[in-house]
């Protein structure tokens, strides 16, 4: 039998007090213990909680008299600021198992940007009356995992949609919470690598040859938050090493494309110490919308209809040289090695392909290079290849390059 465990419930108690004493005592009835957390604002708490909305306030270093003297949305930013620090508090102390939000609109903002800031693997719920179809959820998840339940009606009084609902939410939290990860592989080492569907041949080679050698390999899309996930868990140390296949966001970043790198790409990389492979996958193109939504400079170059709503135009010499130059000073004082298949760099940019443009490509290594002379102190390596970026050699040879940058050597081999 699972022994007893404790889950934090963070909801507004002056508005979900009755809803939150079903989630405690369904809890309770399943022999686990519950925190309630209350992260109401203004009227009276419905119930008692375990922590009470002024200890959440002066973890935010405010009150709630200066709360109830300003915005809404300060209040709420401030509140969760609050929920964050004390449950991160909770996690880190091991007095914590998993957390289960329940509410509208504001009590979704404030549990969410808490469970945000919690590691990746523990159990995080939010039952929300705002996970619908045309709510965003990127400011609600994040890089995260967090799990998001419809609640289909408003989170207002217990009834027959209600506590249902809210009993799945319990029921996910104690599952994932009792449901422990497979032991097998937990202590294997890890590397994260960045892919599109134009160097998905390249990756998947990559994750070939190097789950041969007993390493896990973490595939994270291109577009979106892909990179900013990659680097958190870097941060987290649950990634050992990096092969950034497909640094497509840099390029986005600089020139305007549609999924731009977050502002401390890299860093994270470069801080951790741990071994990177740049490749230039994805550097050759700009990713914009539809077709008809290509901004004018660069209308008339060389592009790809991706599909209906991503259209890939030709990078410039001087756009893939100016990436470069960005990518070696963001890396300086890592571990990095770049490797350079000078026979395109993406599936659409080989050989006869609407998208070769060699003379182009070359500008990344020139980018490089500026920049590696201006940082002669630099533990950067740069190596060409007379390849492809999906020939699976290049591929095979990018992934015992990392191999050897994680320290491993032949003997270690399974």
């Amino acid at each position: 039998m699972t022994a007893a465990l404790t889950f934090l419930l963070p909801t507004t108690l002056d508005t979900k007090g009755k809803e939150t004493g079903f989630c405690r005592d369904l809890i309770a009835a399943r022999g686990h213990r519950c925190l309630v957390i209350d992260i109401g604002m203004i009227g009276e708490a419905e119930i008692e909680p375990d922590i009470d909305r002024h200890a959440v306030a002066r973890a935010a270093g405010t009150d709630l008299t200066a709360i109830a003297l300003g915005s809404k949305n300060d209040g709420i930013l401030a509140m969760g600021r609050g929920l964050a620090r004390i449950t991160r508090g909770l996690v880190a102390a091991g007095k914590a198992h998993g957390i289960l939000g329940i509410g509208g609109g504001q009590g979704t903002m404030m549990a969410t940007s808490a469970m945000q800031g919690l590691p990746f693997g523990f159990p995080k719920v939010m039952v929300s009356a705002i996970a619908n179809g045309g709510q965003a959820f990127g400011p609600l998840v994040g890089t995260s995992d967090i799990a998001i339940i419809h609640s289909v009606a408003d989170i207002l009084g217990l009834n027959v949609i209600t506590r249902r609902v809210l009993a799945e939410g319990v029921g996910a939290v104690i599952g994932m919470a009792e449901t422990a990860s497979p032991a097998s592989g937990e202590e294997r080492r890890a590397v994260g690598v960045t892919s599109a569907g134009v160097t998905t041949p390249a990756a998947r080679t990559i994750r070939e040859v190097l789950e041969g050698h007993g390493i896990d390999v973490i595939a994270f899309h291109c577009n979106g938050i892909g990179a900013h996930a990659m680097e958190d868990l870097v941060t987290e140390g649950r990634i050992q090493g990096v092969i950034d296949l497909s640094p497509k966001d840099v390029i986005d970043g600089l020139y305007g494309g549609i999924f731009p790198a977050y502002p401390a790409r890299l860093w994270p990389i470069r801080d951790a110490g741990i071994p990177c492979i740049i490749v230039p996958g994805t550097l050759d193109f700009i990713l914009d919308g539809p077709l008809a939504s290509v901004p004018p400079e660069r209308r008339g170059r060389k592009f790809v209809v991706h599909n209906p709503v991503h259209t890939h135009v030709r990078a410039t010499y001087e756009e893939m040289r100016a990436a470069g130059r960005w990518i070696v000073d963001r890396l300086v004082g890592g571990l990095v090695a770049i490797m350079i298949p000078n026979k395109g760099f993406t599936q659409t940019n080989r050989e006869g392909g609407p998208m070769f443009d060699p003379e182009a490509d070359a500008g990344f290594a020139a980018g490089v290079r500026e920049a590696l002379a201006q940082h002669p102190e630099a533990a950067i390596t740069v190596t060409d290849y007379d390849r492809h970026i999906n020939d699976p050699a290049f591929a095979t040879e990018v992934a015992e390059t990392m191999f050897r940058m994680l320290g491993k050597t032949d003997k270690d081999r399974p």
